[in-house]
């Protein structure tokens, strides 16, 4: 990544192995595109069930050349009681997927392109 990754934690407390994980995983983006300008991701305790568990969010926005991805995840009744790093996992996969979609937009883009010169 051409700058460091921010991290904001909301509501909870700083967790190292959380931010490691956070880490690895905007780090596997550049696997989709090298040319990341800057990530910051916000992870955030969005409320507590005493049945249910913890609720987290995670909203991610990717920077890119010309372009910015945006990506929210919140707590809904399908996965409730998921932990912090699968609402993790679970952004982090729609921001490659919707990374991935990008990048080949931009690839059709310039063999478009290309093929008018």
């Amino acid at each position: 990544m051409q700058n460091e990754l921010q991290l904001t934690f909301r509501n909870m407390a700083h967790s190292d192995a959380l931010s490691a994980h956070v880490t690895a995983r905007a780090e596997k983006l550049e696997d989709h595109f090298d040319r990341i300008v800057a990530c910051h991701v916000v992870l955030g305790l969005e409320g507590h069930h005493q049945h249910r568990g913890d609720r987290f969010a995670v909203s991610i926005n990717l920077s890119l050349p010309k372009h910015e991805i945006l990506v929210n995840h919140t707590p809904s009744s399908d996965h409730e009681g998921e932990t912090a790093y699968a609402a993790v996992d679970r952004a982090f996969g729609d921001a490659e997927r919707q990374l991935e979609h990008w990048v080949g937009q931009q690839r059709e883009i310039r063999h478009t392109d290309k093929r008018r010169l």
